[in-house]
């Protein structure tokens, strides 16, 4: 289904403003649809009888129709008037896990919208225990029909900033009720039949429906035959896909796995961070088993670099994890990986609670591939496994008909989000400054304004500011830019190097910058050798490209080095090419000077 935008943007609704949420459930009963947040991921609501609604839900997921909704209750009495049946097995686990994140699949009654249950004649129930999300629905006074609030395949949303990337336009509002608790979907469970069915595994297990059902045989199964319509979502398609390759690193045998009492746990990740000083401090047995952890992770990497010396890789890994590539010190694989730690690395919980953001947060970051945590246990790990199983993609069926969507422009986020701001700045340098810098400088400080904002690498509460200029070693100040470079880089960037006047490169502004990078390599010498004090910043486009593994070779095998003539006196096509060539590297090496800024993507 083709998704058209039916606002200019979409409303942000903070969970304290009452007046602002009893609003949004008006517009939700005449027809519009609302995001809106629950324990296990944010919702997209419309009113379950209005088969338009739902219509719209569809278009702004891009889902297809075969695919039901949920409906969501702030109210157990609303039940019977979505259900034809309640049959005493759907009962007694409505009476236990219900308000919390479990989905009951009964009976539809009629007044249920067909477009809801994709046709079928069940429907699945759930009443959220997240406060906001109740208080919405009572306000609501209808069944509110609602997927996962994000375009279909993609991470669920766990956070309103997520649901605004994805939806931002195509949606009414959406209510901001912080950070989702369990971080993944909630159980379905069928009750339609005389034993439970567990349509798709979540935070309430199989050991928990079992202590309750204690004369019962619960079934998990979430395959389908050919042909058929799922009765819940998740079963059918590719579903929870960053734009990146998943793979999935299991766990070594034997590993202890904590976190699977998930129903009792407070799904919060740890702070507390793993460091080196930990590791000393630990037996020889303990730093093995840290290392037979880290293996598999480390040995998929570099075998990944071995094949592609240009692939980025992204790792969804404990801290442990983290440390043991720290303490490699290995500046390769380094440059190459980016990290999102979730939390201790045998902790199923953290692991559950952010994998979603995770997958979001390391998409965002541009790798090619995700090596993420696999579990081998029971409980959480069966729906965590669920989730990741999905996300790579290797069992599940893309969904039909619909084209690779397009990575959605990230939200900017207010200064005020920030607990402190720290900065970093890049310097291009070449001969004159009127050509080949001062193209770069207007270049990368659009590549920077096109993938802000930024965070700090080490601190997710800091944000980040990046910063670009030029200077040439030979230049005189106050010069403008070579015309026929302006107009080069105004026709493939849609703005020219007016702005940009010509200044000589000296100690100041040496040292106010945190990266120097030369045009050709004999002007990263020169200014190393005047000033070897400040070596370990200065590389030529080539020998930072080298650094960060990123080498060519020719078709004898010969290192090939990165070579751009100066265009000065030639025709315009050849300032145009160069132009082109330059935002080619910087575009390739955009993420390597972030990664040695500090700085990362969100």
């Amino acid at each position: 289904m083709e998704r058209e935008k039916r606002y200019k943007n979409t409303i942000l609704i903070d969970s304290g403003d009452d007046k602002a949420i009893k609003e949004a459930a008006e517009h939700l009963r005449n027809g519009e649809v609302i995001g809106f947040p629950t324990e296990t991921v944010y919702g997209l609501g419309c009113d379950a009888g209005n088969g338009d609604a739902v219509r719209k839900v569809f278009e702004a997921k891009g889902r297809p129709a075969d695919n039901p909704l949920i409906c969501h209750i702030g109210d157990k009495s609303q039940i019977k008037d979505i259900v034809s049946e309640i049959t005493p097995l759907a009962q007694t686990l409505i009476d236990a896990f219900m308000p919390g994140p479990i989905t009951i699949v009964m009976k539809k009654a009629d007044s249920i919208s067909a477009q809801t249950t994709a046709g079928l004649d069940t429907v699945g129930v759930r009443m959220p225990s997240h406060p906001v999300a109740n208080k919405f629905l009572k306000y609501c006074g209808v069944p509110v029909a609602a997927p996962s609030a994000n375009l279909s395949g993609r991470p669920s949303p766990t956070g309103a900033r997520s649901v605004i990337e994805d939806m931002d336009g195509y949606i009414y509002a959406v209510i901001d009720g912080g950070d989702s608790e369990y971080g993944l979907e909630s159980t379905v469970v069928d009750c339609t039949g005389k034993d439970p069915v567990i349509l798709r595994p979540g935070a309430v297990t199989k050991a928990d429906i079992d202590s309750v059902l204690k004369n019962k045989n619960t079934v998990m199964s979430d395959a389908l035959t050919g042909g058929e319509t799922p009765k819940a979502p998740g079963m059918k398609y590719r579903h929870y896909a960053p734009y990146a390759q998943v793979e999935i690193i299991d766990m070594p045998e034997g590993t202890k796995i904590t976190g699977d009492d998930a129903i009792g746990t407070d799904g919060k990740i740890e702070n507390s961070r793993f460091t080196l000083e930990d590791l000393k401090k630990l037996s020889d047995d303990e730093a093995k088993e840290l290392v037979n952890i880290a293996s598999p992770f480390i040995l998929r990497s570099r075998e990944l670099l071995s094949k592609n010396p240009f692939v980025r890789i992204g790792l969804y890994c404990g801290t442990e994890i983290k440390t043991v590539y720290d303490k490699l010190n290995d500046k390769l694989l380094s440059a190459h990986t980016e990290f999102c730690v979730y939390g201790k690395t045998t902790d199923v919980s953290c692991a559950s609670h952010g994998l979603f953001e995770g997958l979001r947060f390391l998409d965002v970051q541009e790798v090619d591939v995700i090596l993420a945590q696999g579990f081998n246990g029971e409980g959480l790990s069966v729906a965590y496994m669920n989730r990741l199983s999905k996300a790579s993609g290797k069992k599940e069926e893309l969904t039909p008909g619909m084209p690779a969507p397009a990575r959605p422009a990230r939200t900017p986020l207010p200064i005020d989000a920030f607990k402190d701001t720290v900065t970093a700045s890049v310097l291009f340098v070449d001969d004159n400054n009127t050509s080949l810098s001062s193209c770069c400088e207007v270049l990368m400080r659009q590549m920077i304004e096109k993938n802000e904002p930024y965070i700090s690498g080490d601190y997710a509460d800091t944000g980040f500011e990046l910063y670009c200029e030029s200077a040439g070693l030979t230049a005189m100040d106050g010069l403008g830019a070579d015309p026929q470079m302006d107009k080069a880089v105004k026709e493939i960037s849609g703005r020219g190097l007016n702005n940009v006047e010509s200044r000589r490169a000296d100690p100041a502004i040496y040292d106010c910058n945190d990266l120097i990078l030369t045009v050709r390599d004999e002007q990263a010498f020169a200014i190393t050798k005047a000033f070897p004090e400040i070596k370990d910043k200065v590389f030529s486009f080539s020998t930072f490209a080298a650094s960060n593994g990123l080498v060519m070779k020719d078709s004898s095998g010969r290192v090939m080095s990165i070579s751009v003539p100066d265009p000065t006196g030639e025709n315009y096509e050849t300032y145009l090419h160069t132009a082109k060539a330059l935002k080619a590297w910087l575009e390739v090496l955009f993420p390597y000077i972030l990664k040695y800024a500090g700085a990362s993507r969100i």
